[in-house]
């Protein structure tokens, strides 16, 4: 009969070690997947939470540091620096936003080391929409 075999189909010995087995369970799956529930967690807060602050380096035409974050710009597709596009790109950002205070609105997906989102100058004038009429960028598709 061996060790369990006094415990019966319906008696309550097994269903506590069923109750036991299936927290376990739910335990050791909740413990495997907190690092990716904080992770969208942290996310959706971004998501909600605009980032405001001075603009403390112009990567390029299409990011843009704002204080310890960098912001990949979620409309614009700009040349790469290096490239004359891309140079004046870069010209035309650090002109309109370097050393200015933005509200940065982020989406919580990023791109590399960069969050994704649009930023605004204190004016309210969309660095997005300014940089795609002057035409040295193009719509991100």
């Amino acid at each position: 009969m061996g060790y369990f075999g006094h415990l019966t189909r319906g008696s309550r010995g097994i269903r506590k070690l069923k109750a036991v087995l299936v927290w376990v369970l739910v335990l050791a799956l909740m413990s495997a997947l907190y690092p990716k529930l904080e992770r969208v967690m942290d996310s959706a807060d971004a998501a909600i939470a605009p980032i405001e602050g001075r603009v403390t380096h112009v990567r390029d035409g299409d990011t843009i540091e704002v204080g310890p974050i960098a912001i990949r710009f979620r409309t614009l597709d700009c040349a790469e620096r290096g490239t004359q596009a891309g140079d004046r790109a870069t010209e035309h950002m650090r002109q309109l936003a370097d050393g200015a205070e933005v509200i940065c609105d982020l989406d919580g997906r990023q791109s590399f080391d960069r969050e994704i989102g649009s930023c605004r100058l204190s004016d309210g004038r969309d660095l997005d929409a300014l940089m795609l009429e002057t035409g040295v960028c193009e719509r991100f598709r």
